[in-house]
């Protein structure tokens, strides 16, 4: 019986357990101290999936792994559990003696023949040769379009994606990330419809046999695109003739990328010394402070998890001795499984909640004294317009952005004696890179579009504007409040509810 994952670095070799350290250090670029062969990579770490697989094919191509006995998935938590596996899998290729398979009727040096394939049935149909090695070619250039776009969309590399590897449990491909790809897959091979990445569907084998069915018998696989990437350069900070944050100090948790980073910048341009905070997207965060330094304001940025104690404590320390205070909190950073509400985890519970409860009330508790000490400050906490009305697949974020709304009302009766105002900006779909985790996003888009009154969804500037304007001196005396952000959206039934099932 083999050991748990957790318990399988106790028994790996500490030089192997080394080894595993330093080929993570050069995939995340974190300290090797954290890296510890105990710390949970996901949840303590902040090293979320793709890390991890780029992580496991570092591993494999450091000890020579087979790409079907690469670390991964539920198997490998943890580095020691890693480094476990990589000691099992070298320990089996030392056991295990070389086949040497020759036919009793070859002679020695002479070359077995190539095996024969059964004989067709009088009734399949007669291919001459090259008609089956065209299929067969089609067949690797469809195996290798089909992992070219998983790699892509994923940003998993290429050796990690084994044909016949569990999507979800081995790679943690969840469902979301599985039917971007499809979209995309669909898009490419030209198919008005495509096999759903679910059930019976778990490898990209079985989408490979599903997608080749739907394709006509004689249409070659088209050749893929050009990829090209999109370079986006950080527009200069516009100067700007009020500047209601000069000598402010602001933290925005989450704000590596999306609204969260324009909210960042939008502070910065406003005069203020702005504190960047990332976790999963460290890369991220770090570009979104220096392009702020480049354009001209001022940034720091500060990596850690809002949902880890230990983090929180360095976070904020590190914030009053460099900065000396803090004047402006946005509580941006979130978690919540996008998806069906039958297919909502305790796992996906705690870590929503954890995130998006726990987190805010902790940054909020750790900012009251510093603010306090300056005479007072702002808090904007961010939740969603469907937190009191219906969305499919938004179940988890829903309920748990519910709670955050009845913190704030909270948190702004509790502060208001240190002078510290508290309030919530609830947006409705913002066009960005979290539409495009919704299953069928373009239809859904569509669909909520033609449900906003005006017809147009929110951008991240609608909701960075709003969440500037309560920050702000011209807010003073709103404490408490629910600012919905969504064009409208949340008034109308049309576009909440899924799409109609064709009859």
């Amino acid at each position: 019986m083999s050991a748990h994952p957790s318990q399988q670095g106790a028994s790996a070799p500490s030089n192997i357990l080394e080894r595993v350290r330093q080929c993570a250090a050069s995939v995340t670029r974190y300290p090797l101290d954290i890296l510890t062969g105990e710390a949970q990579l996901e949840d303590e770490l902040g090293i979320d999936s793709v890390k991890l697989a780029e992580i496991a094919a570092v591993v494999g191509r450091e000890f020579n792994l087979p790409p079907d006995r690469l670390p991964r998935g539920g198997k490998a938590p943890t580095l020691g559990a890693i480094a476990g596996l990589v000691t099992q899998v070298l320990g089996e290729s030392r056991a295990a003696p070389v086949p040497v398979a020759v036919a009793p009727s070859t002679p020695a040096g002479v070359s077995p023949p190539m095996p024969v394939a059964p004989t067709a049935p009088v009734s399949a149909p007669v291919r001459t040769g090259l008609e089956m090695g065209a299929r067969a070619d089609a067949g690797v250039e469809l195996e290798s379009r089909v992992r070219a776009v998983f790699a892509r969309v994923t940003r998993y590399p290429e050796d990690l994606l084994t044909l016949h590897a569990d999507l979800e449990d081995e790679l943690g491909i969840d469902s979301v990330k599985q039917a971007e790809v499809m979209a995309v897959l669909m898009k490419e091979l030209g198919l008005s419809e495509g096999p759903k990445p679910a059930g019976r569907l778990r490898t990209m084998a079985a989408i490979c046999e599903a997608a080749r069915a739907l394709l006509p018998s004689a249409a070659p696989v088209a050749s893929a695109p050009v990829s090209r990437s999109v370079h986006v350069v950080a527009a200069p900070l516009p100067s700007r003739l009020d500047l209601p944050f000069v000598g402010k100090v602001a933290l925005v948790t989450g704000s590596g990328k999306g609204i969260g980073k324009v909210i960042a910048t939008r502070l910065a341009r406003a005069g203020a010394t702005v504190v960047v905070n990332s976790f999963h997207s460290r890369e991220d965060g770090e570009k979104t402070a220096r392009d702020i330094v480049e354009a001209g304001g001022k940034a720091l940025h500060l990596w850690g998890s809002v949902a880890n104690e230990e983090h929180l404590e360095r976070m904020f320390s590190t914030l009053g001795e460099k900065l000396g205070g803090l004047d402006l909190l946005v509580c941006n950073a979130s978690n919540g499984l996008i998806g069906p509400f039958d297919r909502i985890s305790p796992r996906d519970w705690d870590k929503a909640f954890r995130t998006c409860i726990t987190g805010t009330y902790e940054c909020a508790m750790r900012a009251r004294p510093l603010m306090a000490a300056r005479g007072g400050g702002a808090i904007v906490t961010m939740s969603t317009s469907m937190s009191q009305r219906y969305m499919h697949d938004l179940g988890c974020q829903g309920v748990v952005k519910a709670g955050v709304e009845s913190l704030t009302r909270y948190l702004a009766a509790e502060l208001a004696p240190d002078g510290i105002r508290a309030n919530c900006v609830s947006a409705g779909p913002v066009h960005g890179d979290l539409l495009g985790m919704f299953p069928d996003a373009p239809e859904r888009v569509a669909r909520w579009e033609a449900a906003t009154p005006g017809g147009r969804l929110c951008t991240a500037d609608d909701v960075a504007d709003v969440t500037e304007l309560l920050l702000g001196p011209k807010t003073q005396r709103v404490n408490g409040a629910i600012w919905v952000v969504d064009a409208g959206l949340s008034g109308t039934v049309d576009g909440l509810l899924p799409a109609p099932r064709p009859s």
